[in-house]
């Protein structure tokens, strides 16, 4: 009896194991082959790029007087500011787009940092700052390098800064969006062509933010440091927009 009982005991023992042995080898091999699955990728990036033009103009035009006479330096400075926004006028810039009178006024003798002594007629500078912020970005482009009708009036021109900007981003964001996509689906393909596979679906995707640059600014050497500048370059119309795609795609057999 106490035999029978144990080699009943053993059947069942011996059953169990199997049981597990085929349960732990289901999953080994289903993991292994989700791991082999996941392995079957590649990762690619695309890019899109399209020149746009600039289509709001943010302009800064400064001067500054020099004197002892504060009543006679703002009386100076009112006529200077008279010239330069019939300047900006004459030359094609509309009155609504003009903002003028950032005054500031600045005693030499009263800063405790400045000199001890302070040449006569040079105690107070007087420096006024006239904005312009315009769509018509060819007219400031123009009227940027006619400046020197304002020296020739004795203007002293101190701050001459023009940031040209495309505010327009929006509109081509989704386009150029599908065209970087498809340059990195391209890629892919490239890649599984010459490896024998086919590409299927998206695994994973990144973007990076969309740059506004200069059109010329990625080609540009820095003299300074004889490098490739890409930083953006405000003061011209010509952009380049430009976005960049990270996708992983599956590769199937």
């Amino acid at each position: 009896m106490f035999e029978k009982k144990a080699l009943v005991a053993a059947a069942i023992l011996g059953f169990l194991v199997a049981v597990g042995l085929a349960v732990s080898g289901y999953f080994v091999s289903n993991t292994l082959f989700k791991a082999r699955f996941a392995s079957n990728t590649v990762t690619v990036k695309g890019f899109a790029e399209r020149d746009v033009k600039s289509d709001l103009a943010l302009w800064q035009i400064g001067y500054s007087l020099t004197g002892d006479n504060v009543a006679g330096l703002y009386s100076q400075s009112n006529g200077d500011e008279k010239a330069v926004v019939a300047f900006l006028l004459q030359n094609g810039i509309k009155k609504s787009d003009i903002r003028p009178g950032d005054l500031t006024l600045t005693d030499h003798l009263a800063n405790q940092f400045g000199p001890v002594k302070v040449a006569e007629g040079q105690r107070y500078t007087l420096a006024n700052t006239i904005t312009v912020r315009t769509k018509d970005v060819a007219v400031v482009d123009a009227t940027t390098h006619a400046l020197g009708d304002l020296i020739k009036q004795g203007i002293v021109v101190t701050t001459n800064t023009v940031d040209f900007q495309f505010t327009r981003l929006n509109d081509i964001k989704a386009p150029m969006l599908r065209e970087a996509t498809q340059n990195a689906r391209d890629a892919a393909q490239q890649f599984a062509n010459d490896s024998g596979v086919r590409v299927g679906a998206i695994q994973s995707a990144t973007q990076e933010p969309f740059s506004i640059q200069s059109r010329d600014s990625a080609a540009a050497l820095n003299p300074d440091t004889s490098t490739v500048d890409y930083s953006p370059q405000t003061s011209t119309i010509d952009k380049k927009a430009r976005v960049v795609v990270t996708l992983t795609y599956y590769l199937d057999r």
